[in-house]
């Protein structure tokens, strides 16, 4: 509980320093230049269609998400937030939540070199994201796309070859939710969390802390226009017990185009070691053998051990459709073989479109997997998958989103 209530003054005092630089505008000068400060959001609304949903044979319509941007650039002084909340209908579990997506302060050097202190995203594996598609990769579901944490983040000048180190000594904290959430995952990035009250039951409360994460990447042939990567991250898990064990995880990656299209290529390795005794688990499976990870408001186990490999396909349509325009179609393929227990592989395909009019933003995204929490009934589907669920099953999202 001190715990708790500590990373919840911390994060909320990062997000008070925030406000008050981003508000401390100086006035517009005489010649109508830009102001530094932005304010904006968006608010989303989704179709949603899942296979294994008999009971919504038609799928169903509701809100997706509502946020509040606040961004801050003078040329030196910077700084950005973001909160979120969401209320989703029935068909996706009923309930609402509210979080800190993220919220940092920093500076930018006379090299163009940056730093940020706060809330910020761990710059891990393909960069700003390992996906086109609205879902994300498989590697988002296991914590490593896409994942804010509290600490100090540092990035080189932009050039041919940059770097990034980050040290992050908190994750970003647990926020509000509806009573039929699970408390410690009422948050945006997939954390390693307790198995509170709407989880397994397993009684486990690890936390993540003290990560390092580092990132180099080159820019090399006609423009620069292909990237090459490599990425490594190492921290703690401490049980709750008294016990700190070590988590590490590496990466290699490339993005770049062949020919017309864009290809983006992931290898991911990942091994975790557990403190855990042996009443922490659920039916029967070794208790060291996975570990909770939770967001969006509910928890799941994951392997401790597992490869994820990606394989991203897209190409942008030049010209426009009526008022409608920037077209991209891109199919997205992701597998997480597990290397422990004899746990089932998690598969994830997405094949889809996106594309814009004004601050519209649309995704049509057909979505085929399985052994995954958001693909199948199976919520254990980074764990261990019981063969009852060895089959794929497919869910359709429809998306519009109004950007302001």
């Amino acid at each position: 509980m001190t715990d708790t209530i500590s990373l919840c003054a911390t994060v909320l005092a990062t997000s008070t320093i925030a406000a008050a630089v981003l508000a401390w505008t100086p006035a517009c000068a005489a010649d109508g230049a830009e102001s530094p400060l932005k304010i904006g959001g968006a608010v989303r609304f989704n179709y949603v269609y899942k296979s294994w949903q008999d009971e919504y044979s038609s799928g169903f319509f509701g809100l997706d998400t509502a946020r509040l941007n606040v961004d801050y650039d003078d040329g030196t002084l910077i700084g950005s937030a973001e909160y979120r909340y969401n209320n989703y209908p029935t068909g996706q579990g009923g309930y609402w939540q509210h979080f800190l997506h993220h919220g940092w302060v920093g500076m930018r050097f006379a090299d163009k070199s940056t730093l940020h202190v706060g809330l910020d995203k761990q710059v891990f594996g393909l960069y700003p994201f390992a996906s086109n598609n609205f879902y994300s990769s498989i590697a988002f579901y296991a914590g490593f796309e896409d994942k804010y944490d509290l600490g100090l983040t540092y990035a080189s000048r932009p050039g041919p070859f940059e770097w990034q180190l980050g040290f992050y000594p908190r994750d970003g904290g647990s926020y509000g939710g509806g009573g039929n959430t699970a408390g410690a995952s009422n948050r945006y990035s997939y954390n390693i969390v307790a198995d509170d009250e709407q989880g397994f039951g397993t009684g486990q409360h690890d936390s993540e802390r003290n990560t390092l994460v580092g990132r180099m990447a080159w820019h090399v042939g006609p423009d620069a226009r292909h990237e090459v990567g490599v990425s490594g991250l190492s921290g703690e898990i401490r049980n709750g017990a008294g016990d700190t064990t070590r988590r590490n995880a590496a990466a290699v990656h490339y993005a770049g185009p062949v020919g017309p299209f864009k290809l983006m290529l992931e290898a991911l390795r990942y091994r975790y070691r557990t403190s855990h005794d042996a009443s922490q688990t659920y039916g029967g499976l070794d208790p060291n053998s996975f570990v909770m990870l939770g967001a969006f408001g509910y928890p799941y186990p994951l392997a401790t051990k597992g490869n994820i490999y990606i394989a991203n396909l897209s190409y942008d349509i030049p010209g426009k459709l009526g008022p409608f325009g920037g077209f991209k179609v891109y199919n997205d393929y992701g597998i997480l073989k597990k290397q422990v227990g004899g746990y089932k592989d998690s598969v994830q395909n997405v094949t889809g479109l996106s594309f814009s009019s004004g601050k519209w933003v649309f995704y049509m995204d057909f979505m085929r997997g399985k052994h995954h929490p958001y693909l199948s009934p199976d919520a254990g589907g980074l764990g261990a998958t019981p063969t009852e669920y060895d089959r794929s099953t497919r869910r359709i999202n429809l998306q519009a989103g109004y950007y302001f």
